[in-house]
């Protein structure tokens, strides 16, 4: 995904929203769900992400779970 072509509340690897709360202009004190320590970020995830994407936009929570991948759609 272009990270040009995407804004901060979408997930750069399926498009859809990733619900960061850390991203969001109307909400700066709630923890976002990523902070939870049983997210699993693993390096092949992460390894997904374009250099331009890295530490700027967030993975959604089911990237992030394995309940989707690589651009795969969503029922």
């Amino acid at each position: 995904m272009n990270l040009e072509k995407t804004s901060l509340s979408h997930c750069p690897l399926c498009g859809d929203n990733n619900g960061c709360t850390n991203s969001s202009p109307n909400n700066n004190t709630a923890a976002c769900w990523c902070m939870e320590s049983k997210i699993p970020f693993s390096d092949d995830l992460l390894n997904q992400l374009t250099d331009a994407a890295k530490n700027k936009v967030c993975i959604c929570k089911a990237c992030a779970m394995g309940n989707k991948a690589q651009g795969t759609p969503s029922n």
